[in-house]
């Protein structure tokens, strides 16, 4: 996951032995896992300073705008910003380029994304990709051959006031080599935390205001699917403490909790 990597890779500047002017270690660091970044700003607060030799971090405050990250290099997120809790982690262990927390590692996000980046990230071949491999049947038969006849393709979204956005894409048809045209013009809500919520969402079909159970199957379809709870047996806890849509972009707070025992770790050391 990038936002380990970046972790790792700031914490390790951090505590090198050269980390006497840690800030800027730091700012470089978090450079080096993305492919572009417009403006960064990166402050580490530590009073007593000696206690960053030995993993312990007051705090880590990053601010950046324009950033693409290596593994979603056709998405820029217009600003990214963090605030961590204390930390406190392995300092011998960071040194090696391994990340092990002696305590659970908690942070405050706030991202900011544009319709328009979105927009060219959906329309990016690897998203496309995905889209291929979605397998579902517009008829309810659970045929192989069947769930794998329709595909998404063009898919545009647009942010509208009052926390509402407009979805259009086409369903194809790969048979008759069809598209139809489909919008979902939706409210959004976090409950709990966790999960999206659909509100008042109207869904058209080319022009024609589809079926109340069609809509209702598809809302609760995407709540379950999305959850952000199945992220828990990973040892990563995520909860979503705002959405917001203004200015054609979308905002949201979000609170983050890694465990020590949690598999991501190993999974990022050993890269």
């Amino acid at each position: 996951m990038d936002v380990l990597a970046l972790i790792i890779t700031t914490l390790t500047a951090i505590l090198s032995p050269a980390g006497m002017v840690v800030d800027h270690l730091a700012e470089q660091a978090v450079r080096s896992q993305t492919t572009s970044i417009e403006s960064i700003q990166v402050r580490i607060d530590n009073l007593p300073n000696y206690q960053i030799l030995w993993g312990r971090v007051n705090q880590v405050k990053l601010s950046a705008t324009g950033v693409y990250l290596r593994q979603l290099p056709d998405l820029r997120v217009e600003r990214f910003n963090l605030e961590s809790d204390p930390l406190d982690v392995d300092g011998a262990a960071l040194r090696q380029g391994r990340l092990k927390l002696n305590q659970p590692a908690q942070a405050a996000l706030q991202l900011q994304l544009k319709a328009r980046d979105l927009n060219l990230f959906l329309a990016s071949s690897a998203v496309q990709t995905w889209l291929n491999e979605l397998q579902f049947s517009l008829s309810g038969f659970s045929l192989q051959r069947e769930q794998r006849r329709y595909g998404l393709t063009h898919p545009v979204i647009e942010f509208l006031d009052g926390d509402r956005l407009r979805l259009s894409v086409d369903l194809q048809d790969h048979l008759s080599q069809v598209g139809i045209p489909i919008t979902i013009d939706t409210g959004l809500e976090i409950v709990r935390g966790d999960r999206l919520r659909f509100i008042n969402p109207v869904v058209k079909i080319e022009g024609i205001e589809a079926p109340s159970q069609l809509i209702t199957s598809l809302a609760e379809g995407v709540s379950q699917e999305f959850s952000l709870r199945r992220l828990e047996s990973l040892g990563l806890l995520l909860r979503v403490l705002s959405l917001k849509v203004n200015d054609n972009s979308l905002n949201l707070a979000v609170f983050a909790r890694l465990e020590p025992t949690s598999p991501l770790l190993q999974k990022q050391s050993g890269e």
